[in-house]
């Protein structure tokens, strides 16, 4: 979860190793798990101006490796368990990630259907209750207009006496 006191703390550090554990999208369960997601953390090390971000503690819907977002540059990489690197490595580190994508081409492409389902389903559920909503307020104006006419309609007939 992004937090300033951390980039203040952290500000032109060497190294920033933040956990990256939800996709981008993912962003408010991010938030009820109290994790970051890749974007978030990598927005993070870039704010305190970290020389490189190494990125970790992925969640488990990833098969071997986690989906990469957009801010993937020369300045982040993905660290694995039991993984060494010495500060001398950083620069090849990002220069992993295309063979890497190559090598789990297939789980990439089964991880982005897999969210492209979950956006779907957000749409829809979206959908649903705006459509619930809009719905609501005409079934309410509905309502309303069947208490009028009921109101009207439980008048008593006054007839009008004429004087002759």
């Amino acid at each position: 979860m992004p937090c300033m006191a951390l980039v203040q703390m952290g500000k032109n550090a060497n190294l920033l190793i933040h956990e990256a554990t939800l996709e981008d999208g993912m962003e408010k369960e991010a938030i009820e798990k109290t994790h970051s997601t890749t974007s978030q953390a990598i927005q993070t090390g870039m704010k305190m101006n970290a020389e490189f971000i190494m990125l970790n503690h992925f969640s488990q819907r990833y098969a071997k490796i986690p989906l990469f977002s957009d801010d993937f540059s020369d300045k982040v990489g993905i660290a694995f368990d039991h993984m060494r690197v010495r500060f001398g490595d950083f620069p090849a580190i990002p220069k992993l990630i295309p063979p890497l994508k190559a090598l789990f081409a297939e789980d990439i492409v089964e991880m982005e259907e897999r969210k492209e389902k979950r956006e779907m389903r957000l749409l829809k559920e979206t959908a649903l209750v705006l459509d619930k909503l809009t719905r609501g307020d005409s079934t309410e104006a509905a309502c309303q207009k069947r208490k009028q006419a009921k109101n009207h309609q439980e008048l008593p007939d006054k007839k009008l006496k004429t004087v002759d």
